[in-house]
């Protein structure tokens, strides 16, 4: 979803962007932490920091907000102007055994709660939790586990540019 971003910024702004992609598959928020050098180093005017699948199985939600946190302060110590959207998770397949399915909704809350100034939710929690109302889990994954697929990455992108853009 992130190329689909970029793009509908271009698009929606008339200006380049810049896209890098930091995300390593299997990661958790932790990873996050060890590895923020590379996304200071860009310089970056926006991060997009969308973990909690991977921390599910280990974290506390307040781990997991420590370690968001943390993300952002490196990330600002560098950046000091940079803006953050801070993405609570889609939710994954409930017959999956590694994530804590009551952890998705206090990692939704406790990521609302590092909202403020330059940090806003882009919170597809919420979205996922609302389209399994009506669509199977099958319709939304790329895996069956906990990937989204081609729909997934649009629904993501949506909510992301919504965030950015003017609805045309």
């Amino acid at each position: 979803y992130g190329d689909l971003v970029a793009l509908g910024l271009e698009k929606s702004w008339g200006s380049k962007v810049t896209f890098r992609n930091f995300a390593i598959a299997g990661w958790n928020s932790g990873n996050g932490v060890a590895d923020v050098g590379k996304v200071c180093a860009e310089k970056p005017d926006l991060v997009i920091i969308a973990y909690g699948m991977n921390d599910s199985g280990g974290f506390t939600p307040e781990a997991f907000a420590k370690h968001i946190k943390t993300i952002m302060e490196k990330v600002l110590g560098s950046s000091p102007n940079a803006e953050f959207i801070l993405v609570a998770p889609m939710l994954p397949n409930a017959e999956w055994h590694n994530p804590k399915m009551e952890r998705f909704p206090a990692y939704q809350k406790a990521l609302s709660g590092l909202c403020g100034r330059g940090v806003v939710l882009a919170d597809m929690t919420a979205v996922w939790t609302e389209i399994l109302k009506r669509k199977s889990f099958h319709d939304l994954t790329g895996n069956g586990v906990n990937h989204p697929n081609d729909f997934g990455h649009r629904l993501y992108a949506q909510v992301i540019l919504g965030l950015l853009t003017e609805p045309s």
